[in-house]
């Protein structure tokens, strides 16, 4: 059999190649909602662990309160969030927290130590001779 005509003009042909060109239509077609597949947001758990995901622990964790008071700052949301913010929240808190949790213990130092250390015992200087 012989192979068929080709179109007589170069428009035609484009059309036709076109048509028939999966990879030059698919912008063209609509896109199909996914179904899940591994790793999509659809893929789906095992049973088991689906039922375990639904037993959800607010109000019945001892430290509730705590949960509740911390999510209720903000602090999560404004610094914890985004990477950059979390790494500098940690190395200005860690800076902050190192500078008065040295201070705390100088301040525990100097209390159990009262009098035995060198400042505070200046030096008391004698009093002058009268014939110079």
């Amino acid at each position: 059999e012989p192979p068929p005509a080709l179109p007589s003009r170069p428009t035609k042909l484009v059309g036709a190649m076109f048509a028939r060109s999966r990879a030059l239509r698919s912008p063209l077609l609509r896109s199909q909602p996914r179904r899940g597949g591994f790793g999509s947001p659809r893929d789906h758990e095992p049973h088991w662990i689906e039922n375990w995901n639904k037993d959800h622990r607010a109000g019945k964790d001892s430290l509730d309160w705590f949960f509740r008071a911390f999510n209720s700052t903000g602090i999560y949301e404004v610094f914890l969030k985004s990477s950059p913010r979390f790494y500098g929240f940690m190395i200005c808190g860690g800076m902050v927290g190192g500078y008065y949790w040295s201070r705390s213990w100088d301040q525990m130092w100097d209390y159990i130590n009262q009098g035995k250390l060198y400042r505070h015992n200046p030096y008391v200087y004698p009093p002058a001779d009268e014939d110079e």
